[in-house]
């Protein structure tokens, strides 16, 4: 294996798309291992003990390999960008193999985000913090204990999130749109999305926008973020979950009225 400079990274793309010589590939993918280790770090980062990181670490190398096969130069994307995107769907299609959230969260995070999206209809906005634990019957304090420990049930990039919402059966990386992909109803439905993303996480309150500005853009930790805002890391773990719960509900709403949309 040769030492790739940045400068050399350009001429390995292009003698991949030219002849998608193996060793060459080989190359590629040891140059861009240090991606799989940073996804790896900020997911494993949020899980219990029991949870491998070598296990994590092997399905994360699986999305490396399949960005680098499938990623096309032409396009004229950053490579990075792509192969992150992929190798978070690899690692979190490995979590659901695990299954290592119990059914009894999943149940609670879904109860939450049925109450959330009901009072949001009757209310026609979304509803406070004192609203959602009167709906639930608990009290302010106890729907914070249980946004804490549900938190693990939607802790999911947003970008899995959207491509996990109308399939929950075939894996996540095979459900990845192509990078050649230049179909008229996916461009459409990727820029329908994105702009549907940034309305509802513009329309968040300004603490939980804050929150997942600095989580999903600015790659920052939880505990970073609490020093930033003043906050504990445990509430902004809440914010955090609050903030998703309220995207979740919106990002299905528009899954179902796309589905129905193609289904005409």
């Amino acid at each position: 294996m040769r030492n790739i400079t940045t400068k050399d990274i350009g001429v390995l793309w292009k003698e991949y798309s030219e002849g998608k010589d193996g060793d060459v590939r080989d190359e590629l993918i040891v140059h861009y291992l240090s991606l799989v280790k940073f996804a790896v770090g900020r997911i494993s980062a949020n899980l219990p003990a029991h949870i491998k990181v070598d296990d994590l670490y092997s399905s994360g190398v699986t999305g490396l390999i399949k960005a680098v096969e499938k990623f096309d130069l032409s396009k004229n994307n950053k490579f990075e960008t792509y192969a992150i995107f992929l190798i978070k769907g690899a690692i979190i299609d490995e979590l659901r193999k695990l299954d290592w959230v119990p059914r009894s969260i999943h149940q609670k995070a879904n109860l939450i985000t049925q109450a959330q999206q009901a009072l949001q209809q009757n209310l026609g906005r979304d509803p406070t913090d004192s609203e959602l634990s009167l709906y639930l019957g608990l009290t302010e304090v106890e729907l914070d204990e249980l946004l804490e420990r549900v938190r693990p049930a939607i802790l999911i990039p947003l970008d899995a999130e959207r491509a996990n919402l109308d399939d929950e059966t075939t894996p996540l990386l095979e459900r990845l749109a192509d990078a050649k992909a230049e179909l008229s109803s996916e461009v459409l439905e990727r820029k329908e999305f994105s702009a549907l993303l940034a309305n509802a996480v513009a329309d968040l309150p300004e603490q939980e926008r804050q929150v997942l500005v600095l989580y999903y853009y600015e790659e920052l930790m939880l505990k970073e973020i609490g020093k930033i805002l003043g906050i504990s890391e445990s509430r902004v773990s809440q914010i955090h979950t609050k903030a998703l719960i309220k995207l979740r509900g919106r990002l299905k709403s528009f899954a179902d009225d796309f589905a129905q949309a193609i289904a005409m």
